[in-house]
């Protein structure tokens, strides 16, 4: 699980697990769920501060197969990345 934090919002990004399921949380609610063995793409929209802000969260596997990646986007700007 990878968890970043933005202007007091937190943002917990799952890691790859056998299951295949993958749960985005924001504030500790679940805002996207998929399942999906070599990553997949989130999408969701929520208000800060009395804006809309899109978030899209991409995860995807290494090359090795043997852990993951991820990619957080907020309105199009990129927050965190370990690729």
């Amino acid at each position: 699980m990878r968890t970043v934090i933005h202007n007091g919002h937190t943002i917990e990004i799952p890691g790859m697990n056998v299951t295949g399921r993958e749960d985005v949380r924001y504030n500790g609610e679940i805002v996207s769920s998929k399942h999906s063995i070599l990553g997949a793409r989130h999408e969701f929209e929520v208000e800060e501060d009395g804006q809309n802000v899109q978030y899209e969260v991409k995860l995807g596997m290494r090359w090795h197969g043997l852990t993951g990646w991820a990619h957080l986007k907020r309105n199009g700007e990129l927050l965190f990345t370990d690729r």
